[in-house]
């Protein structure tokens, strides 16, 4: 549960980040913030398997 908190505050976070960055909301940006965001799930849950 806390891989999927993480990668949805990663994804909000990422995608705050972009629209003051562009000052505007595409399908570009909504998928690289959700793309990042799978990767930081998939990698959070990595190290929680590994070292926790």
């Amino acid at each position: 549960m806390s891989t999927i908190i993480f990668a949805f505050s990663i994804f909000c976070g990422w995608l705050i980040f972009d629209i003051v960055k562009h000052r505007k909301v595409t399908l570009e940006i909504v998928l690289s913030s959700f793309i990042v965001a799978v990767v930081a799930g998939v990698l959070w849950w990595l190290l929680d398997l590994f070292f926790l």
